[in-house]
Order: C-alpha cells, then sequence, then structure tokens
C-alpha cells in the first residue's frame, strides 16, 4: 500500500497516463473477446502520449512575497503551469489521433 501512497495522482493527466500504461499491459496479457487487442493496445498509447505530453509541459515557477503589512511577512510562492512546446504539441496531437481513431474502432467493433 506504500507504492499506491506515493503515487501523487493529483492531476487529471497522471491518471490518463496511467490508465494508458494499464491498457497497453492489458492488450498484452489478456484476452478479451469484445475488444481486439491491438486496438485497446492503440488507445492506450494515444492516452501514454498524451499523459506524457502533460508531464513534460508542466513547469515550476517560485517568487518571493515581499514583506507587506496586509499580506504579512517574507514568504516563497511556488506554482505549476502548462507551457506546451512543439514537440509536446506535437505528441499531444497525436494522442488525441490516436484515441480518436482507436476509440472508433473500438466503438464500431462493439456495434
Amino acid at each position: 500500500m506504500k507504492f499506491l501512497e506515493s503515487l501523487k495522482i493529483d492531476t487529471w493527466w497522471k491518471i490518463i497516463l496511467l490508465l494508458g500504461v494499464g491498457a497497453i499491459f492489458m492488450s498484452f496479457t489478456v484476452k478479451i473477446d469484445f475488444i481486439q487487442n491491438k486496438h485497446l493496445c492503440g488507445l492506450g498509447i494515444g492516452m501514454l502520449l498524451i499523459g506524457i505530453s502533460y508531464w513534460i509541459a508542466e513547469q515550476k515557477f517560485s517568487t518571493i512575497k515581499p514583506p507587506n503589512v496586509y499580506t504579512g511577512p517574507t514568504a516563497l510562492i511556488s506554482w505549476k503551469e502548462i507551457h506546451h512546446n512543439p514537440i509536446t504539441a506535437i505528441l499531444l496531437s497525436l494522442g488525441f489521433i490516436f484515441i480518436g481513431l482507436f476509440g472508433f474502432l473500438i466503438v464500431k467493433n462493439l456495434i
């Protein structure tokens, strides 16, 4: 249980990343009758690409707040922002293309 506590799944893209890894793992290990494994693997790869692109694009910024009578003493303020560069934008686009294509194929085979 210590492993699950140390994962820190606090943003939506970390969940997508883990679901993608799980889908790829399941496509290689388990045979599902109503879903083709190659379509599940493609869907997992798309989810993995989206998660990786957001992981690369996340940047941490910090600043020092000066002392103020209204806001209190000096403090270090840190925050995270997502800034995509061309590489992460390409990964993100490929991820959406893979999810759209293989999601359509999975739904098509279910009907």
